[in-house]
């Protein structure tokens, strides 16, 4: 069997290895809700957010697996982690824009906006990061690394797009809460993978600031409205 065959099975595994690791349980739903300020969460409601976190698990073995195709920068586990994170967010909430007919779909009395999803302080502190590293490759001239910078930028530009746009479903302190979580955690991945991009040895800034940015709570007022 050819290397790259081999890569890619042993990818694809360890992909399903984490898919079942972190594979979603009510009890997780109901510590995701109580995260993201939905109080005594109701059985419905933790259902809402299974389906939510399952959607995107479902996609990891699969980007895992087509990691073994793309660029290899480092060979730190982290990195080649944080980037299949992120092209599963990317996926589910392009998959998200368009729900199935069986959902039940609600309407909010006003237009949604960035605003009331996204911590100002998460949106401004990745638009930093992100523009310092691209500043720093372009100094450099690492161009490689600058185009992928920029690829990931894109990447959650859509995902933040699409959280704020895709059609609202089920409860609506949930739906909230779920697209406030979007925007911070792909911010938070998308920061790391900036901080990765840069040569050296900086990836533990990037997955300290991941965390920070996926913690970061939003007004209870946005959540609850």
């Amino acid at each position: 069997m050819p290397e790259w065959a081999w890569t890619a099975v042993y990818l694809g595994a360890a992909g399903l290895v984490l898919t079942m690791m972190l594979w979603p349980t009510p009890s997780t739903g109901k510590r995701l809700l109580k995260k993201w300020q939905v109080a005594d969460p109701t059985e419905a409601q933790v259902t809402d957010a299974v389906r939510y976190l399952r959607k995107r698990r479902l996609l990891y073995p699969w980007i895992y697996l087509a990691g073994a195709f793309g660029p290899d920068f480092k060979p730190e586990m982290t990195t080649h982690l944080v980037i299949v994170v992120l092209g599963g967010a990317l996926l589910a909430e392009l998959i998200a824009l368009r729900p199935p007919r069986s959902a039940q779909r609600v309407a909010s009395l006003t237009p949604r906006r960035l605003a009331d999803v996204a911590s100002t302080a998460v949106l401004v502190l990745y638009l930093v990061i992100v523009l310092g590293v691209l500043v720093h490759l372009c100094l450099e001239q690492q161009w490689q690394r600058a185009g992928w910078l920029v690829l990931s930028a894109a990447a959650v530009a859509v995902i933040t797009w699409a959280a704020v746009a895709r059609p609202a479903s089920g409860d609506l302190r949930v739906d909230m809460a779920l697209r406030t979580r979007s925007v911070h955690v792909s911010a938070g991945l998308g920061a790391a993978v900036a901080w990765a991009l840069v040569p050296g040895k900086w990836e533990f800034i990037g997955i300290l600031v991941w965390i920070a940015m996926a913690h970061t709570k939003p007004q209870r007022a946005k959540i609850n409205q």
